[in-house]
């Protein structure tokens, strides 16, 4: 890969609301190849969609332009509006059209602001709907089918506007009893538990997401 490129394999955060010019520098001269807005950089809708585009202006390849949009409290939009449903709330809906919907919503509002990937679908398991493990609320479903199904009607709907999507947290954060943003956490689980529950939604997933997100979790297993 020629120097010029290396950029391309970094993604990184905006420090504010808009470009200092020592920022603006910087990136021109590295060329990132992706950047990732969070709840720090938003202030406006106009102010959100100038830093985005300025972003763009800056790179002389197209660049991904992600956050992390899933509904509830994972939603870093609701700074500048209102919170959507998460994934449980959807789930026990028991309204496949309606997830589909927030799906099409999801990617319309990223559209208009610029966005072009979405940090999800989740495709964990809700094993524990009380675990301490950053995961209440987020999950699709309690079983396979469930998360395949909920997830899929998600991922599908927002695709169809043009919003590339990350499946996440593989190879599944269901049974972590910590936040891995605060301590690694250690997932005592089989292969065989992996393989019938966690990596059968994943496998699942591979043709129909853009991406996957790996999570940071000790699993002895694999050892």
């Amino acid at each position: 890969m020629k120097a010029d490129y290396l950029g391309q394999l970094i993604m990184t955060g905006v420090p504010g609301k808009e470009l200092d010019a020592e920022t603006a520098r910087l990136f021109r001269r590295v060329q990132p190849g992706a950047f990732i807005i969070f709840g720090r950089n938003l202030q406006s809708a106009a102010q959100l969609r100038k830093l985005i585009d300025d972003l763009r202006d800056l790179s002389d390849i197209e660049p991904i332009i992600t956050i992390d949009q899933e509904g509830g409290r994972v939603s870093r939009l609701r700074r500048i509006g209102n919170e959507p449903p998460n994934a449980q709330q959807l789930r026990d809906k028991n309204d496949i059209d309606l997830i589909r919907r927030h799906g099409d919503i999801t990617g319309r509002l990223l559209r208009l602001f610029g966005f072009n990937v979405d940090l999800c679908p989740v495709l964990d398991i809700s094993f524990d709907e009380d675990a301490e493990n950053s995961l209440r609320g987020r999950c699709y479903g309690k079983n396979v089918e469930e998360v395949v199904r909920n997830a899929g009607a998600f991922n599908e709907a927002m695709r169809e506007q043009g919003i590339a999507s990350c499946g996440k947290h593989f190879p599944g954060y269901s049974a972590a009893t910590s936040d891995a943003h605060f301590q690694l956490p250690k997932i005592d689980r089989t292969r065989e538990e992996l393989d019938r529950n966690e990596l059968a939604v994943f496998r699942q997933f591979v043709r129909d997401v853009d991406s996957m997100m790996v999570c940071h979790a000790w699993y002895p297993c694999f050892e």
